[in-house]
């Protein structure tokens, strides 16, 4: 069984394969301030629970934060909006609350992503927002433009 776990300040995911009686405690580290959460749910998770109990058959996706709230400043055309997340929220669910702060409409949009300040990169819409915050920190600036347009 899989499992793809998340850790502020990394970016991405580390992936192992493990058997599906493993418990979550033996297969991620989780410090003893940080808390474990199934990307896309607020929910904390038992980490003596084996990896099947926990996830099914399913690929496991877990976020270890020390947060419980990440505060995400967002940048859109000269301006700032503050959107609050949890550290499992998925970056899709950020953009679509950045969009709702700015009031844009649906069409315009369409092409918007989220890229940390400075990078060209578009952030993955299904990472949880918890691995891009800087390690140690519960807080974010992220810039919200449009893919494919120049920035200048």
């Amino acid at each position: 069984m899989r499992v793809h776990t998340y850790k502020g300040g990394q970016g991405g995911a580390e992936t192992r394969e493990v058997e599906a009686t493993a418990r979550l405690a033996d297969v991620v580290m989780i410090e003893a301030d940080a808390k474990a959460y199934r990307v896309g749910d607020e929910t904390e998770l038992d980490a003596q629970l084996t990896v099947a109990e926990l996830f099914g058959e399913q690929p496991g996706h877990v976020v270890v934060h020390k947060c419980h709230r990440i505060e995400v400043t967002v940048a859109y055309a000269g301006t700032e909006k503050v959107v609050q997340a949890h550290p499992a929220t998925r970056v899709r669910q950020v953009r679509k609350e950045a969009v709702e702060a700015f009031g844009i409409p649906s069409a315009d949009a369409a092409d918007l992503v989220l890229r940390l300040p400075g990078t060209t990169t578009d952030l993955r819409l299904t990472d949880p927002v918890g691995s891009i915050v800087p390690a140690g920190s519960c807080a974010v600036a992220l810039d919200l433009v449009h893919a494919g347009r120049s920035q200048g």
